[in-house]
C-alpha cells in the first residue's frame, strides 16, 4: 500500500487518504496488515498491504461478476487472497489464544501473502494460489521464511484451488482452499 500512489490517483492529499483509510477500517471494510519482522522497528517502517475484509464487497466494487473472473482468471488472484485474509481473522477471532496476522515480502519481491504468529512468537506461513496444481517453486518464500524464523517456523502452507491435501517436504503442505471452511 503506497498512501502517495493512492493519494495521486483519487487526486486527493495523502492525509486525507489516510484518514479515509481509517474510517473504512472502523467500519471493518477495509484492513491494513502490517508487515512481519523480526524487528519490531522495521515493521513500522515497511509497507502495510491493504485488503478488503470482504471478498464478495471488493468483487462488486472492483465490477467483476462470474462470468469475467472466468474469463480472466488474473483477476481472481486478488479477490482470492481477500477472501482467504476474512477467513484467517475469522479463524483468530475463535483460536483460543492470540494471533496476530502479518504479510511479509522482500526486496526481490519473495513473498508469503500471510504469517500468522502466535504469542509465543511461532509462525506458521500462508500462501495464497489461484491454481488447481501446487510446485516446488510456490514455496519459495515459505522457504524464505523457514530459514529466517528457525526454530519459531511450525508450517508452510500452500492454500490452492485443487482438491487433494498433499505433503511437499518439511513442515510444508499444499492444502486445498476448501480446508479454510471446516
Amino acid at each position: 500500500m503506497n498512501l502517495s500512489e493512492i493519494a495521486r490517483h483519487v487526486q486527493l492529499d495523502y492525509k486525507n487518504v489516510d484518514q479515509y483509510l481509517s474510517v473504512l477500517q472502523r467500519l471493518y471494510i477495509l484492513r491494513r496488515l502490517a508487515p512481519w519482522h523480526r524487528n519490531e522497528l522495521k515493521r513500522v517502517i515497511k509497507t502495510p498491504k491493504l485488503h478488503f475484509i470482504d471478498a464478495g464487497l471488493l468483487t462488486t466494487v472492483r465490477g467483476f461478476d462470474a462470468a469475467a473472473l472466468v474469463a480472466d482468471r488474473t483477476r481472481f488472484g486478488p479477490i482470492l487472497e481477500s477472501y482467504v485474509f476474512g477467513e484467517l481473522l475469522k479463524l483468530a477471532t475463535i483460536a483460543g489464544q492470540e494471533l496476530h496476522l502479518f504479510h511479509d515480502r522482500d526486496k526481490d519481491q519473495v513473498e508469503v501473502d500471510f504469517i500468522v504468529e502466535t504469542s509465543a512468537g511461532n509462525l506458521i506461513g500462508i500462501e495464497v494460489k489461484n491454481a488447481a496444481t501446487v510446485q516446488a517453486a510456490d514455496f519459495r518464500g515459505l522457504e524464505r521464511l523457514r530459514s529466517i524464523a528457525g526454530d519459531q517456523f511450525r508450517q508452510g502452507v500452500v492454500l490452492y484451488t485443487g482438491t487433494s491435501a498433499l505433503p511437499f517436504g518439511d513442515r510444508f503442505a499444499a492444502v486445498p482452499l476448501s480446508a479454510l471452511a471446516h
